[in-house]
This record gives C-alpha cells, sequence and structure tokens, in this order.
C-alpha cells in the first residue's frame, strides 16, 4: 500500500487565533515566570541577533522541562511556528497526553520505529515543516539520558541541515533542569539551573554526519565553558 501523504494536517500547518494567543500566555507569561521566577533558571543569550525565519533549535535532554524552557526563548511572533520534536510511542499513549503535547506545547509527534511502510517517514515530515516555515526544536539524543551526561548525538539534525543550509541551527545548552523535575516525578522544586544560547551555526556543502558532529562539538563546548564560569564564580550558578 502507498505510503501516508505529508500535508498539512499531518502537522497541524494551522493554528487557531485562539491557540496562537494561547501559545503566546504560556510561553511569554505563564512558563517563562515559572522559569524565571519560580525555578530561578539564568538565561544566557546570544549577542547575535535571533534569525527572523524558521529556525532549527538543538539541545541537550535530561527533563520534560526542557521543550518549555525552549519555547521561551522563542520570538513571540514565532511561537506557534515552532514545535517540539516529541516520540509519539511515549506522549501518544493516551489520547489526554498527546492532545496536550499536540496543543498545549505546540509539539510534532513522530515514531521512533516504523513498524509499517505506509508510516510517515519522520524525516520526510519534519522536512516538509521546514519548507513549509516552520521552526523546529530538536533533541539529538533521542530520549533523556542519566541527568548530567550528554549522549552521542543521532544524525536527524544533521539530515536535516543539510536538506536546508539556508535554515541555521542554534545550539542550545541546558543546565540543571533535570533536578527541578528529575526523570519519574511530576512535581517541580526550584532548583534553578541555566539555559545557554549559543550563536547560530551555518552548514553549506557539509555532509550529515560533518554537521551532527559539528553541532555535538558547540553544545559540548557551551557546556564545557560554563562549567568552568561556574567553577570561577559559584554564585553565579544559583542566580
Amino acid at each position: 500500500m502507498p505510503r501516508q501523504p505529508i500535508t498539512a494536517e499531518t502537522f497541524q500547518a494551522h493554528v487557531p487565533n485562539g491557540r496562537r494567543w494561547l501559545l503566546w500566555f504560556l510561553y511569554k507569561i505563564l512558563w517563562r515566570t515559572v522559569f524565571g521566577v519560580v525555578i530561578g533558571l539564568r538565561y544566557i543569550r546570544s549577542e547575535v541577533q535571533h534569525p527572523d525565519g524558521p529556525v532549527i533549535y538543538i539541545a541537550n535532554h535530561n527533563s520534560h522541562l526542557d521543550a518549555m524552557s525552549l519555547m521561551t526563548i522563542v520570538p513571540s511572533a514565532r511561537i506557534h511556528l515552532t514545535h517540539s520534536v516529541a516520540a509519539q510511542d511515549f506522549f501518544g499513549k493516551s489520547g489526554f497526553r498527546k492532545w496536550s503535547m499536540q496543543n498545549l506545547v505546540n509539539a510534532v509527534l513522530i515514531s521512533r520505529s516504523r513498524s509499517d511502510e505506509r508510516d510517515v517517514d519522520p524525516i520526510e515530515l519534519l522536512d516538509a515543516m521546514l519548507h513549509a516555515g516552520h521552526s523546529l526544536i530538536l533533541f539529538p539524543e533521542g530520549t533523556r539520558g542519566v541527568p548530567g551526561v550528554m549522549a552521542d548525538f543521532k544524525r536527524g539534525v544533521g539530515h536535516l541541515a543539510s536538506r536546508h543550509p539556508e535554515i541555521p541551527v542554534i545550539p542550545v545548552y541546558l543546565d540543571g533542569l533535570y533536578r527541578n523535575l528529575p526523570k519519574g516525578r511530576t512535581l517541580i522544586v526550584p532548583f534553578g539551573g541555566t539555559l545557554v544560547m549559543g550563536d547560530p551555526l551555518h552548514f553549506e556543502n557539509a555532509s550529515v554526519d560533518e554537521i551532527t558532529a559539528v553541532a555535538q562539538q558547540a553544545i559540548e563546548s557551551m557546556a564545557e565553558r560554563l562549567d568552568n564560569e561556574n567553577r570561577l564564580n559559584p554564585k553565579s550558578q544559583s542566580r
């Protein structure tokens, strides 16, 4: 049987005005207050101006708070066009969880294992979203790993960036969010943390493996610089 075609409805390209305002309120008011005031998350932004169009955000992944924290740095005009990429097999298990991810997190759910040839290829789906002018939030490790330890990146970011050399890749390093919502817990506790937003990366004529390696190195370098800063100035870690 033919593979399911990729249409705007596949990734909910049309966002009603009511949900646009809801997403703006959630991430520019509610979650920004939770992260900045309640949790005490410290934001370190790039001095380079944020691109106006589509972006591929990449970050390390240790907590369910990661996607929400990244949505708070997205420009207001593009919140409804920005989607975190999440696992269908985990977040699609129940109707409520799936609805919450798609409508409150603005996530796109993809299958990590294609059991049927008719299933949508995740790379083709994400490629179509970028072509349509949407932005993506990727966690190249593929899953939440050991807290505080970064696993090797999978090649998805390399495939997408190689197909879209005109779209910048923005690396983001997240430090300490796993302490605020540990794996297996549902209650947020205020232990602080840091979000470091790096300079946009641009890839011209780079291979999938080269892009993947450079992307991982960018975030590892950000992590090392932050660790050195915290060693030299321990008080900055708790701000």
